[in-house]
């Protein structure tokens, strides 16, 4: 029980986290966690091995949040 780490959108974050060097998010997945994780796996090695699936990386970007405003309200990431 308790509150669900989602995002507004519904996706997830995944990647760099911006302003913050050699930190990388993977959160919000909402409900799917388990069933998302080989993929969020895969797209984080990818990120840390410098080999990241471009066709899929911008999708997840932690920075979409910001720049569509979904981290302003309080409590949400």
């Amino acid at each position: 029980m308790g509150p669900r780490p989602m995002t507004t959108d519904g996706l997830p974050l995944i990647g760099p986290l911006p302003g913050r060097p050699g930190v990388v998010l993977a959160a919000g997945h909402n409900m799917l966690g388990l069933m998302l994780a080989p993929a969020t796996g895969r797209l984080v090695t990818g990120l840390l091995t410098g080999k990241p699936d471009d066709s899929l990386t911008p999708g997840f970007a932690p920075g979409r949040a910001v720049r569509r405003g979904l981290g302003s309200s309080a409590g949400r990431v």
